[in-house]
């Protein structure tokens, strides 16, 4: 079985140094972050979602390992995320404006070289409209009102 490049430990560890610098962005979102393998490259993934899924922010970050070849995996996977902290930093300074292209893109940090790409989807109403496209008749507008209502 393939060791995870990151531990439960690790996780809680990142989260915990991500909340401290941009908690005060945050607008009752939650962080989660993963990395994974990209077939032989590696890629660093963050979330801010808040609880009611209308807003969900993925951003990743990944190295070319074949441009890196001296880098270890653990190397790259702190580069990926010190990049992703740095993102956030300018993220939450431009009030939410700065947002990452929902392509893989290059990007320069330091003497690397990233991809990084971001994808920003309301959940709810992603899930409302799969829900109608398989026939259902999901009461989206009443749902929506509640949750209106607690904002």
């Amino acid at each position: 079985m393939t060791k995870p490049l990151l531990e439960a430990a690790d996780k809680a560890r990142i989260i915990d140094v991500l909340s401290e610098r941009h908690g005060g962005g945050l607008r009752g979102e939650r962080i989660t972050v993963e990395a994974k393998r990209l077939g032989d490259n590696v890629a660093a993934e963050v979330t801010l979602a808040s609880v009611d899924r209308t807003f969900v922010y993925t951003i990743e970050c990944a190295i070319v390992r074949e441009s890196y070849t001296a880098m270890s995996v653990e190397e790259q996977v702190d580069t990926c995320f010190d990049f992703l902290d740095w993102y956030l930093g300018e993220f939450f300074q431009s009030h939410r404006e700065l947002l990452l292209p929902i392509d893989w893109q290059p990007h320069r940090f330091g003497d690397v070289e990233v991809m990084a790409r971001g994808d920003l989807r309301n959940a709810f109403l992603d899930d409302a409209a799969d829900a109608w496209l398989r026939g259902e008749r999901p009461d989206v507008e009443t749902q929506w009102k509640a949750i209106k209502r607690k904002h």
